[in-house]
């Protein structure tokens, strides 16, 4: 389970970067990530279950998930399924022609009913848009994303730190990123808990249960997904055997990586490359 920044790379023509995806539970990744730039993830079908600071959300086909900026997000289908979505990744740089604080911003949807029903519609015309076959669909993109940032800036926004505005509580997960970061640099040697919990300075006890309460699960557990995750891709993108693509990814034997496989996907990972490969 990787655990990264990322930097939004925009289409030079365009005010937000536009995303349609299809996922499936079976081979999506699950990569807690933030960034700088808010984020909006529609649900076209089916189901995406997406942690968000800790906690996670269901959100329903026709719903959206909106994403403040440097909050700590996935989105994935909900297990045994697949998910259409249109993310919609937004430009500070753009807002801030028209908002000058922008970087003191942040922006309050939920609470917001006249501005919430008026942004789904927006996100149904815009994953509407024949991109494949219209030649002018970017045109119509402009537009949409336009209305979104309107509906933000006029009805949503909230300031961090000004002492008569409203304030949404994050938790504090400066100690999970410096963490995470570390782990996804070392995983594929051991990292005993003694280890990563000095990396934070945080005592070993104090640590395993902060880990557990910003992630919703255990650094052991949390080290051996991710170490699983890479190794299957190994063996599908390297055709690694699974002896190879077990030592190095991280995990101490073969069984071990068998163990892991079957726990997270029920079967054995030569099972699920061959389940994958006849997708």
């Amino acid at each position: 389970m990787n655990y990264k920044y990322e930097i939004i790379n925009y289409d030079k023509n365009l005010p937000a970067k536009i995303m349609y995806l299809d996922l499936s539970s079976e081979t999506h990744k699950t990569e807690l990530h933030w960034h700088r730039e808010p984020e909006i993830i529609y649900v076209v079908s089916g189901q995406a279950e997406c942690p968000q600071n800790g906690e996670t959300r269901t959100v329903e086909e026709g719903d959206f998930i909106f994403f403040n900026s440097e909050d700590v997000h996935l989105v994935r289908p909900v297990t045994g399924s697949r998910v259409k979505l249109v993310c919609v990744q937004l430009s500070f740089e753009y807002m801030r022609m028209f908002c000058k604080p922008i970087d003191s911003v942040i922006f309050d949807v939920n609470n917001r009913p006249e501005a919430k029903p008026a942004i789904i519609d927006v996100l149904q015309k815009i994953a509407a848009v024949d991109v494949e076959n219209d030649d002018y669909a970017s045109l119509l993109h402009i537009s949409y994303v336009n209305k979104i940032y309107y509906l933000l800036m006029k009805y949503c926004i909230c300031f961090r730190r000004a002492s008569n505005s409203v304030i949404i509580p994050k938790r504090d997960f400066s100690y999970a990123k410096t963490a995470i970061a570390y782990i996804n640099e070392n995983f594929k040697r051991e990292i005993p808990l003694d280890e990563i919990s000095s990396v934070v300075n945080l005592s070993p006890s104090y640590f395993s249960k902060y880990f557990k309460n910003v992630t919703q699960v255990s650094f052991s557990e949390y080290l051996a997904n991710l170490r699983l995750e890479n190794a299957i891709q190994d063996m599908l993108t390297k055709n690694s055997t699974v002896s190879a693509a077990a030592i190095e990814n991280g995990f101490a034997n073969v069984k071990s990586f068998i163990t892991q496989c079957k726990k997270v996907y029920d079967c054995t990972p030569a099972q699920y490359k061959k389940k994958l490969l006849n997708r």
